[in-house]
């Protein structure tokens, strides 16, 4: 059991240096960002239109939500990993080319792939979970707890707090208000799911 603790701490300890070496946090976090508010963007477009429609089965509505979701994860996984490990991979030959020598064997070589990996997880893994936050009361009335009424407002409610949060840690990163910095992302999110309605009335 120590063993295995220990080499806990040991992966624990090398994975941070991958990232201190590869500086991968900092993109990470716009990542996040980003595709958490793509997350939630889609499942509101899809619960509005729902709410337009006057979809009364939430299967659908959750076949929407979770298919849209598994597609970001899957695209934003594949296209970060190669577009990442493509530009890592690019400066770190041109890191060997000054040097004048071989890096194959250093933790440089090594960060290129842990940080290509850690950046796709966090774009595919960012809209998937604010996805499915998002769309979770219809998983509720499948089970008979939750009318349709109270689902499509908990996810529309649950879909602007999560706007929100995501505004509140975007100043808290740019130590800029919290409160204003998410009063702007909701606003944003309002005026897109806003036009997305307009322009699919047309």
């Amino acid at each position: 059991m120590s063993k295995f603790i220990s080499k806990i701490f040991r992966w624990r300890s090398s994975l941070k240096r991958y990232i201190e070496v590869s500086r991968v946090s900092e993109i990470s976090r716009r990542y996040f960002i980003m595709n958490s508010f793509d997350g939630v963007m889609t499942i509101l477009g899809i619960v509005f239109g729902s709410l337009i429609a006057n979809i009364t089965q939430s299967k659908f509505i959750l076949a929407a939500g979770l298919g849209a979701s598994l597609a970001m994860f899957l695209s934003g996984f594949t296209g970060t990993y190669m577009t990442e490990k493509a530009e890592r991979l690019k400066k770190f030959k041109e890191l060997e080319r000054d040097l004048l020598g071989s890096l194959d064997n250093t933790i440089h070589k090594r960060a290129v792939e842990i940080a290509s990996i850690i950046a796709a997880l966090i774009d595919g893994v960012s809209p998937l979970i604010s996805s499915v936050i998002a769309i979770s009361p219809f998983f509720f009335v499948s089970f008979g707890l939750l009318s349709m009424g109270v689902a499509y407002f908990s996810s529309i409610l649950l879909s602007l707090c999560l706007l929100f949060l995501l505004g509140v840690f975007l100043g808290k990163i740019s130590r800029e208000n919290i409160i204003i910095s998410g009063l702007k992302m909701l606003l944003a999110g309002l005026l897109v799911a806003v036009v997305s309605l307009l322009l699919s009335g047309l």
